[in-house]
């Protein structure tokens, strides 16, 4: 009655209606008005049942929405391209791309990646659409924000009816932080390996230099001519500079034993500053800055204080007309995101960080790849064994942390260094005795000298019996056991921690306890006392030796382990 009477009209007019059997229609309804020379004379209704295609609709809603959240929640770049390298379709979302999307809908690949990647990116979508099969390939992208990604592609055939064209999706995902991880697993691989070779070889010469630094004591000893005697404490100063460099060895292949305690790192900075400045000269502008209420971290203070001065010293010889050193110090979270990626290496939590930046030379990336390995120097043949960094390197994994080189060619070098923090308070290192050591001399006692090197046993019998002790010797584990069942005299088993044979140091030392459970035993190595730890088994209350020692040390380690004993075993 109100549209005849208004004479309004009703275009698709929706309404719902429910059917005898409960059934609910969509109506779609309209109307037009039945007149005669201005006269109106009725209306006709029109309804059509659209109930079907309203069902239709919301079906296609619900999968497009559906859709969209699957795109939303797949971590890879969607993209739709024609079989020319277009860019049809930008699916996903916006901060995937490291782009605007709307720069990139309607260019060409070839426009957007280095021509290179660019051309093997078409080949691989004419493969997709003449194979119809999913094809693959990996490309590298500068981007403005992010800097160098690299990207791993599939691609897949899609129905062109829609978009009238013949063209592919393309899927991509960003494995940058992938392929860091591989190369950073590559390096410590290689790490792990040198360092093991390292330790080989300084075990090897830890042998040769206990012989010579032996014989030249000896000799020393032997002496009365001051011109003689002073060429023979010469070869021995050399000796010592030898250790010094095996023992860098030891400390990048890990096996330098450490001696941690609380430190500010703070303090040591400060307690170095002066001998700093005076080893980069005037021409070198030292600065630090150094955080408040730094945690204390646990370090072997002596060999950090050689491995600041190191690094320092590099930073010098890498400014040879002058320029600035910064020494920096702060306290520094590190998340479980943050630890799984290259810069950091480590385990997430506290840590306290040393940088120490210069604005020198800077190194070229292919230095950088070699920058810790022993022996690799840029330096001039004399001015340095490249065992620098590499011990700095040992150090900082020994203790827990982490080490990081950013270096630019012409830009300077920034040295980060991480270490766990401690909740111990941080104390004062104990300065060393520089006294001469006291020389304990034996009293008659009886010793059995195990050690498969000839020179090295014949050196160590020498010493021996030159302090007083009688002695006896073998090669080997078999012989040691036979000697020593046949002497009961024998007080102290002094042997080699390798042995030929397939029976180590430690092992005859727990067959002979058994034997003789008040026999005392003193380990000797080329290795350091953490090589101890791979063999099982090691008495309580045993002694080691590390070579090469001098008769001072033998005879003072020997002393501690039979002040308290008597001069000869009780007869059983």
């Amino acid at each position: 009655g109100r549209i005849y009477l208004t004479g309004e009209s009703v275009r698709d007019h929706e309404d719902v209606f429910q059917r005898k059997d409960g059934a609910i229609l969509t109506m779609s309804c309209s109307n037009a008005l039945l007149e005669n020379k201005g006269k109106r004379l009725g209306a006709v209704f029109f309804m059509r049942d659209i109930t079907a295609r309203r069902r239709n609709e919301k079906a296609l809603q619900e999968s497009a929405a559906r859709l969209r959240a699957i795109i939303n929640a797949v971590p890879d770049l969607l993209l739709v391209l024609d079989k020319d390298g277009r860019y049809l379709e930008i699916l996903s979302q916006p901060q995937l791309l490291y782009t605007d999307p709307a720069t990139l809908k309607g260019r060409l690949i070839g426009e957007i990646l280095p021509p290179e990647d660019a051309k093997r990116a078409l080949e691989v979508i004419h493969q997709t659409l003449t194979a119809r099969q999913p094809q693959s390939f990996e490309y590298e992208l500068n981007t403005r924000k992010a800097g160098k990604r690299n990207f791993e592609v599939r691609t897949a055939h899609l129905d062109g009816l829609l978009l009238g064209k013949p063209a592919v999706v393309l899927l991509a995902r960003d494995i940058t932080q992938h392929r860091l991880t591989e190369s950073s697993l590559r390096h410590s691989q290689k790490m792990e390996a040198v360092g093991q070779l390292t330790g080989g070889i300084a075990h090897d010469f830890n042998n040769l230099l206990a012989v010579i630094l032996g014989n030249l004591e000896l000799l020393a000893e032997a002496l009365s001519d001051p011109s003689l005697s002073d060429l023979v404490h010469r070869a021995l100063g050399a000796v010592e500079r030898g250790t010094t460099l095996i023992r860098r060895l030891l400390t990048f292949s890990r096996q330098q034993p450490l001696q941690p305690v609380p430190v500010n790192l703070n303090t040591l900075v400060t307690g170095l500053s002066d001998l700093v400045r005076r080893s980069l000269g005037e021409t070198i502008e030292v600065k630090t800055v150094l955080a408040p209420n730094l945690l204390p971290t646990l370090i072997d203070s002596h060999e950090f204080e050689s491995a600041l001065l190191n690094l320092v010293v590099n930073a010098r010889d890498a400014m040879p007309k002058g320029g600035q050193l910064i020494l920096e110090t702060a306290n520094r979270w590190v998340g479980e995101e943050l630890a799984r990626q290259q810069l950091f290496q480590v385990e997430p939590g506290q840590y306290v960080t040393l940088s120490v930046s210069d604005t020198g030379t800077g190194m070229s990336p292919e230095v950088l790849e070699h920058a810790f390995e022993p022996f690799f120097t840029t330096k001039q043949i004399g001015q340095g064994s490249g065992l620098g960094l590499s011990m700095v390197y040992g150090l900082i994994k020994e203790s827990g942390g982490h080490i990081h080189i950013y270096s630019e060619l012409g830009q300077g070098t920034a040295i980060r260094i991480f270490l766990p923090a401690t909740q111990a308070k941080a104390g004062v290192a104990a300065e060393a005795a520089d006294s001469a050591p006291l020389i304990r001399p034996g009293q008659g006692q009886t010793i059995l000298v195990v050690e498969d090197e000839t020179q090295v046993r014949r050196l160590a019998v020498h010493m021996l019996q030159g302090l007083g002790y009688e002695t006896f010797e073998a090669d080997n584990a078999a012989s040691a056991l036979a000697i020593l069942k046949e002497t009961p005299r024998i007080v102290l088993l002094f042997t080699d921690v390798v042995l030929p044979g397939g029976v180590s140091g430690v092992d005859l030392a727990r067959v002979a306890l058994q034997q003789r459970p008040d026999l005392e035993v003193l380990f000797t190595s080329g290795y350091t006392e953490t090589h101890l730890a791979h063999f099982k088994g090691r008495p309580q209350g045993s002694e080691f030796l590390s070579k090469p020692y001098r008769r001072a040390e033998l005879a003072n380690k020997i002393h501690t382990l039979l002040v308290n004993k008597p001069l000869y075993p009780s007869p059983e």
